[in-house]
């Protein structure tokens, strides 16, 4: 036992599907198949040198292959092999040869090495002698580099936490949207490893401003030269240093980490207040936690005036009101508990600016902030008696079975469908601009996205918000005029309305297009469309470049790809709750007064030259050396009266408007909007005469990316909202010759040579005489 336990093949055998295992399901994310295969072949070399070091292990390792093919005991064994080798190469062959859809892969310089000057602000700059000058003039600690520091942080707030987060931690609102995602400052392989010479670089230049290396053409990075000034960009990187606790790299092995001292006659700023012995937090250090985590947002008074309130949507939260949308506690109970109030600052609200402080926060430092909320409202001293706070009754939970989903279903339909429509989506029915208790306009919840849902996961939490309401908002409470069964009914039903909408992809990038054989549909209803598989992705409000948008209720778009032999068609499908075609009356009843109407839009991109490399023009309309076409399409108006309209534009880089093609009659679409979503069908041939259309080839990986304009918003120009780039993939017709044809012949070959093999060794037994 022990020499076949030590025999090199066993080992080599062990080791290789060790490897193997380790590379197929032991990183993350998977890797690709190509890149397996590859990873592969290079161990099984490698293993297969050190086991055949030298002559003797080499004798050891072929030892049992030649006692195989030559053995007359082995016949059976010898039989079973022929098999095995046949079938296997064949297989192998197989998968070789079949179609590969797994997307390409897509590698990027994290830290690519910038250039030795950038030209910027109208002069030159020598990133290797560059220093922060703020940071030399404001020792710190000093009080005049605490007062850049807070100048900083205003910065940020108002410019950057959309992608990167309000804890800096590349968890931004929007960052989900974006591949790859935002930087983690607070990750010790982000700012700690570089100089603020290379920060100064990636912000002024942005995503155009990297080497090919680091894949421009995927940054999503704004040109901030473009926004800011050099001396706010200062104020920003001396911000995410003192925010992180970081210190900038320096080329100087002299210098230490040490902080200098603050000029004389400036004190020392004194340091965080300690817990106290029964686990409290001190009453200075909750107002140093909201000042640093809070205060941006919901004011330094906390009514909900921070000076990035403005950009945000919904609004902050204004705590002197004491006013809370989400609780346990009942509909006659004004406030909620501080475990409700702790909840929402340790999980945060999807959909929303406010993250989850839980993984920065221990709970007494929650507890203190929950405190300090409750004294900007003026009720933190009252006892839960005296404030009459009571749990939401919850009875017996009603089964989700077929009977209580019919019940919930007539229910919804009679009192819910006025405000969050038929399919859930959110588009008010009854005619009523709803708004909040602070006159601001507020839209229903999409009930088909149940990412965007605030503080509900399940049905439970559904029953809650239908028993208690949303405070501040029209969602009223319903105990009063419904039963517990009722309630419970309803919200059975609204946990199914998920299934109406295709859920957001959460790592696969291809837009798979399904060959059929006749003519595409053009409607979008026709049943050759549940052919093609959907996938949904998100879309980002472009806060990349001026006019930038801050907020958009449009967040998907649920793409479905078909085609023939001639023409490709792709539908596009956003929930938009607001049919704008300006004029119509479905369009006047809901129209925001202070803003100008425009018409709803849609539009796909693409290169004009398919890649061969990983290289790729810019998402954001490519650039000069890398052109792109653009697929518009806009809804029709009636003031003034206009037809809906498909037209193709070309684009060579974001800093000037695509330009409108004169003739784009080889591009057909067309739009249907209905309870709370547009479907916009586009068709064009795969080859045109026009040698400024891209060209598509089945089984050829094509960069697309979309964008979406919502009228009612008045969004126009590059006040969208859009994607990065995607894959578009036509899968390839499956060619029997050669899918079989080559899997046989391998098969046969290495059958004949395990046949030559056999042959060979049978002759060397035959004269040794055994």
């Amino acid at each position: 036992m022990r020499r076949v336990l030590a025999h090199p093949l066993l080992w080599v055998v062990v080791v290789i599907l060790a490897l193997y295992l380790f590379f197929a399901y032991g990183l993350q994310p998977p890797m690709p198949r190509s890149l397996l295969l590859q990873f592969m072949v290079f161990a099984v070399i490698g293993v297969l040198m050190v086991a055949t070091f030298d002559d003797h292990t080499y004798e050891r390792l072929m030892e049992p292959f030649r006692l195989l093919l030559g053995h007359p005991r082995l016949r059976p064994l010898r039989f079973l092999a022929l098999l095995l080798v046949v079938g296997g190469s064949a297989g192998l062959a197989y998968s070789w040869a079949e179609p590969n859809f797994e997307a390409p892969v897509e590698l990027r310089s994290v830290h690519p090495a910038p250039p030795t000057t950038i030209r910027i602000y109208d002069k030159s700059f020598d990133l290797v002698e560059l220093r922060n000058p703020l940071r030399e003039a404001n020792p710190e600690g000093s009080e005049g580099y605490r007062a850049l520091v807070a100048e900083g942080a205003e910065i940020y707030y108002k410019n950057c936490l959309y992608c990167h987060g309000d804890d800096l931690d590349g968890q931004g609102v929007f960052g989900y949207g974006f591949n790859p995602r935002p930087a983690n400052f607070r990750d010790v392989g982000t700012i700690a490893q570089l100089q603020e010479s290379y920060v100064f670089w990636r912000i002024t230049t942005g995503g155009p401003g990297l080497p090919r290396e680091g894949a421009p053409w995927l940054s999503a990075m704004p040109v901030w030269e473009e926004m800011l000034e050099e001396e706010e960009v200062w104020k920003a990187i001396l911000f995410l240093y003192d925010y992180t606790g970081f210190a900038p790299r320096s080329w100087e092995l002299a210098e230490t980490a040490a902080v200098e001292e603050p000029p004389a006659g400036e004190a020392e700023p004194a340091p965080p207040a300690e817990t106290a012995e029964d686990g409290k937090v001190s009453a200075e250090r909750a107002e140093e936690l909201y000042l640093t985590y809070c205060a941006q947002c919901h004011g330094r008074d906390g009514d909900g005036q921070g000076p990035v309130a403005e950009f945000l949507y919904p609004k902050p939260r204004d705590f002197t009101l004491g006013v809370f949308k989400y609780k346990t506690t009942h509909a006659d109970s004004e406030f909620p508990y501080d475990e409700d109030l702790k909840k929402t600052i340790r999980e945060g609200l999807p959909g929303t600016s406010m993250p989850g402080w839980g993984k920065r926060l221990k709970e007494p430092e929650i507890d203190a902030l929950v405190q300090l909320i409750k004294e900007f409202g003026e009720w933190a001293e009252d006892t839960p008696e005296e404030l009459g706070l009571a749990p939401i009754e919850l009875g017996e939970p009603v089964p989700a079975d077929a009977e209580s989903l019919a019940r919930g279903r007539r229910l919804f339909e009679k009192a819910c469908v006025q405000c969050h429509g038929s399919r859930g989506r959110g588009n008010i029915t009854s005619g009523k601009k709803l708004e909040d208790d602070w006159g601001d306009r507020i839209w229903p919840r999409n009930l088909t996205r149940p990412s965007t849902w605030r503080w509900t996961r399940d049905a439970e939490d559904v029953f809650q918000r239908i028993s208690a309401g949303i405070r501040g908002t029209p969602m009223p409470e319903h105990t009063t005029e419904m039963s517990e069964q009722q309630r419970w009914d309803i919200a059975n039903y609204v946990m199914t309305l998920r299934e109406e909408a295709v859920p957001l992809s959460t790592g696969e990038t291809v837009v798979r297009g399904r060959r059929i054989d006749g003519p595409l549909p053009e409607d979008p209803d026709d049943p050759a469309w549940d052919e093609a598989p959907a996938i949904t992705f998100a879309l980002v409000p472009n806060v990349i470049k001026e006019k930038r948008l801050f907020h958009s209720l449009n967040e998907r778009i649920t793409v479905r790809a078909l085609f023939n032999g001639e023409s490709v068609a792709l539908r596009l499908d956003i929930d938009d709750r607001t049919y704008s075609v300006p004029g119509d009356p479905l369009e006047i009843r809901y129209r925001d007064e202070e803003t100008e109407p425009t018409r709803d839009a849609v539009a796909v991109q693409f290169p004009v030259e398919i890649p061969t490399t990983s290289e790729k023009p810019s998402f954001r309309h490519g650039d000069p050396k890398n052109p792109v076409n653009i697929w518009y399409w806009r809804a029709p108006s009636k003031t003034p009266p206009a037809a809906e309209e498909a037209v193709i534009l070309d684009a060579r880089g974001p800093d000037g408007p695509p330009s409108r093609r004169e003739d784009s009659s080889a591009l057909s679409a067309r739009g249907e909007w209905a309870d709370g979503q547009w479907r916009v069908i586009f068709r064009r041939p795969l080859e045109t005469q026009d040698g400024r259309d891209i060209r598509f080839e089945a089984g050829r990986y094509i960069p697309i990316a979309f964008a979406n304009w919502d009228g009612w918003a008045g969004q126009s120009g590059s006040r969208h909202t859009l994607t990065g780039w995607y894959w578009l993939l036509l899968e390839p017709e499956e060619d029997p010759v050669r899918l079989y044809g080559t899997s046989g012949l391998v098969g046969l070959l290495a059958g004949l040579l395990f046949m030559a093999g056999v042959r060979s060794q049978r002759r060397r037994f035959a004269g040794r005489g055994t």
